[in-house]
């Protein structure tokens, strides 16, 4: 269960990583941009969507079967590659041994 947990923090890892090189360069002489006020409405908006319309309760549904058999993959997938290293492994402290 480590070595899951060790690949999802690399996977997570690598991604915030890919996301976070970019560099921002100065350039020299370039105009800058005054700050503009503007104003805050702190209150709740009145008219708020309180139930989301069909078509994306559709959409979501579909992400999450989607997400589900994807989960179910992996999880297959795993278990199937750990019976293989624990077969491997026990083949070779055989041909040692």
């Amino acid at each position: 269960m480590s070595r899951l947990l060790l690949a999802c923090v690399f996977a997570l890892m690598s991604v915030v990583g890919i996301a976070g090189v970019a560099s921002a360069q100065e350039v020299r002489n370039a105009p800058v941009a005054a700050q503009q006020t503007t104003a805050v409405n702190p209150a709740p908006s009145v008219n708020a969507p309180q139930e989301q319309s069909p078509e994306e309760r559709a959409e979501t549904r579909k992400k999450l079967w989607m997400g589900g058999i994807a989960l179910v993959l992996f999880g297959l997938v795993y278990l199937r590659n750990k019976k293989r290293w624990a077969m491997w492994r026990k083949e070779r402290k055989a041909k040692k041994g």
